[in-house]
């Protein structure tokens, strides 16, 4: 094998490897812009899941409130009196009014018989 022959195999093979080379970035550039495009959305999640932890601690805090505040109010509905307990109320008050109308007919009645003269 002489000169000539080794150079034009050794340009050959520099031609091959160019190619190749330049076949190999063209077809790795979606590949890098996928990996790019990965790493940002894991970035993302990341940055997602700690306002979403953040959150969530707060929703947290604010259902104990909630819970808390309606605690206070059903302890305070315990007291309170029900529709049957106002309806006993109202009979009973009607009963004294009644009973106190008579007590006026009959001091109206004594007062008239006292300034007869």
């Amino acid at each position: 094998m002489t000169l000539g022959v080794f150079s034009q195999w050794v340009a050959i093979i520099a031609l091959l490897l160019g190619i190749g080379n330049v076949l190999w970035a063209w077809l790795s550039v979606p590949n890098r812009d996928t990996n790019k495009r990965i790493d940002e959305a894991e970035a993302d999640i990341v940055k997602l899941n700690t306002k979403t932890e953040a959150d969530l601690a707060v929703l947290t805090e604010g259902m104990k409130g909630h819970d808390r505040r309606i605690q206070r109010v059903e302890d305070d509905m315990r007291h309170l009196p029900t529709k049957d307990d106002l309806q006993i109320v109202s009979h009973k008050v009607t009963g004294i009014k009644t009973e106190l109308d008579i007590v006026a007919k009959t001091l109206g009645r004594i007062d008239d018989f006292l300034r007869k003269p």
